[in-house]
């Protein structure tokens, strides 16, 4: 049983047989067009009018890159699987209330969101989350900070390594092995100075990039 067998458990009929199958998706993933060329409003239009057609190419320009955020958080295919079925699911039931001006990728980012949300507090991760925390702590804790939080390490993850090798080297020495700069200095044999302005560097990308989650969460 693929994938798309198994959304039929899940969906009607009629939209579940709108979907495309795994060889389709892997085809059609191999050479993604840009966002706006396929996502236009007069599509978002049709989806919203209940246009299955529409809501394939939504699905197809969409899965791959809402699974693997879900995956990336979760740590597990198979929830991150089962959670952008769901993700779907959630946007065809509530195509009614689309704006076709506005962007669906932050809809979509949304309820991937709130369901993993959902999934913290059913699963009750929050609570083996706080006692690793200060006790004092412990009261403000929620399932939306434990993925905040995630969000920050996986963004702090990806800025890291799109670093050039040099800076993550000295970023990863300092951060994950306590070396100091003098240490850092001596085995990488550059200068303190040099090593300080890769930590500035680095420091500062990772600052800008995380302002997006402040952006997202608001």
């Amino acid at each position: 049983m693929n994938r798309n067998t198994l959304v039929a458990t899940s969906m009607s009929k009629d939209l579940a047989s709108a979907l495309p199958d795994q060889e389709e998706l892997e085809l059609n993933s191999r050479e993604r067009p840009l966002e706006s060329e396929v996502v236009t409003p007069e599509l978002l239009e049709a989806l919203r009018d209940g246009s299955h057609e529409a809501f394939q190419t939504v699905y197809v320009h969409y899965r791959g890159p809402i699974e693997n955020f879900l995956y990336r958080l979760l740590r597990s295919r198979e929830e991150a699987e089962e959670i952008v079925q769901n993700v779907f699911m959630v946007l065809w039931e509530r195509r009614a209330e689309l704006d076709p001006a506005k962007n669906i990728k932050t809809l979509l980012y949304t309820i991937a969101r709130n369901a993993v949300i959902n999934l913290f507090k059913r699963q009750k991760v929050f609570e083996r989350y706080q006692q690793q925390r200060d006790p004092d702590d412990k009261e403000h804790l929620t399932a939306e900070d434990i993925l905040i939080a995630q969000e920050r390490e996986l963004l702090i993850e990806l800025t890291v390594k799109n670093m050039s090798s040099m800076r993550r080297k000295i970023f990863e020495m300092s951060r994950q092995q306590n070396l100091s700069h003098e240490e850092i200095a001596q085995h990488l044999e550059i200068s303190k100075h040099n090593v300080a302005n890769h930590l500035s560097q680095a420091l500062k990308k990772i600052r800008h990039v995380l302002k997006a989650i402040i952006v997202f969460i608001h």
